[in-house]
């Protein structure tokens, strides 16, 4: 054998030994990567009353898919704004309205596997603390003026006219006010023959049949479900919840229940002053969770419309 064909050889054996790591690699490189669901959250800290986004980045077992609509589990009592899904991922905003901290619960999504069967993955619980608007310590903060106060000679002579107007104004709404107040009280007055939780619940069932949500007039909807639900809720911890902003009512409830039908108050505000807009499915969840809210603690009304008969009778 010539010298050059043995160098040739070598050639070809080197050439040989340096692609078969190569092939190996590749090989390895084929297997299907593990699956799973991780969750993040941004920003870290958030302050109270802003935007969050939770990213659920996911990886499915091959020939898997996710249903048309995933389901998440763990979200429960926070307040969802919007959804957008992405190959591999799921983003969702959220309001920040709870203190001190931010949180959800165990975590899981829902797919279907290769032979058609629901399967789920998980993840632990997120939480990132909350950041209140007065401070690290806000029961000691204290609201102080803009500016300090400028001294200005006498101008009532200037505004009496107009004070006088708007005096006049006042007076005219009083009066529609009062006469609207002793309105509804003769309209109240004309239905007690009905317990206050068969009202409520007729009302949202009368509601539910216009379709007005289903017409796409959503503001028109959930004006009149806050309206019904803080009425109720007038008649059974028996403060103004009709006349009060959501956060007022925030701080008249104390039970676990009640925190319930807040947190339908607080999506409500969202559809009426922030033109949010929840989809169907959303809807009829909230309603069922206010018929529920207003079967269980119906009873309560029942018990103390009994006992103020007995006293009644016992008089």
């Amino acid at each position: 054998m010539t010298r050059i064909a043995k160098t040739h050889c070598w050639m070809i054996v080197g050439i040989l030994l340096v692609a078969c790591p190569a092939v190996s690699r590749s090989q390895d490189d084929m297997k299907d990567p593990k699956s799973g669901l991780t969750a993040s959250v941004d920003p870290v800290p958030a302050q109270f009353g802003t935007m969050v986004a939770l990213t659920l980045s996911y990886r499915l077992p091959e020939g898997s898919h996710l249903p048309a609509e995933a389901q998440i589990k763990g979200l429960e009592g926070l307040t969802a704004i919007e959804r957008h899904t992405a190959p591999g991922q799921i983003n969702i905003r959220f309001l920040v309205d709870q203190l001190d901290t931010w949180k959800t619960g165990p975590l899981s999504l829902t797919y279907v596997d290769e032979e058609g069967k629901e399967q789920v993955l998980t993840s632990d619980p997120v939480s990132i603390p909350v950041l209140s608007n007065l401070g690290e310590k806000p029961e000691e903060a204290r609201l102080r003026p803009i500016q300090g106060i400028v001294p200005t000679r006498a101008l009532w002579p200037t505004y009496m006219p107009w004070g006088a107007g708007l005096l006049g104004v006042l007076l005219a709404v009083t009066g529609f006010v009062w006469w609207r107040k002793k309105r509804r009280i003769q309209e109240v007055s004309a239905e007690l023959v009905h317990p206050p939780h068969v009202l409520a619940r007729r009302e949202i069932e009368r509601l539910e049949a216009q379709g007005l949500f289903e017409k796409g007039e959503v503001k028109g909807f959930y004006f009149r479900f806050s309206e019904i639900l803080r009425r109720y809720l007038e008649s059974l911890r028996r403060f103004p919840a009709a006349e009060f902003t959501t956060e007022e009512i925030a701080l008249c409830i104390h039970s676990e229940e009640d925190r319930r039908l807040l947190a339908l108050l607080r999506q409500a505000d969202l559809v009426k002053f922030a033109d949010a807009i929840p989809t169907r499915a959303r809807k009829e969840e909230e309603v069922k969770t206010a018929l529920s809210y207003i079967e269980e603690t119906g009873s309560v009304l029942d018990i103390g419309q009994a006992r103020d008969g007995d006293q009644g009778r016992a008089i």
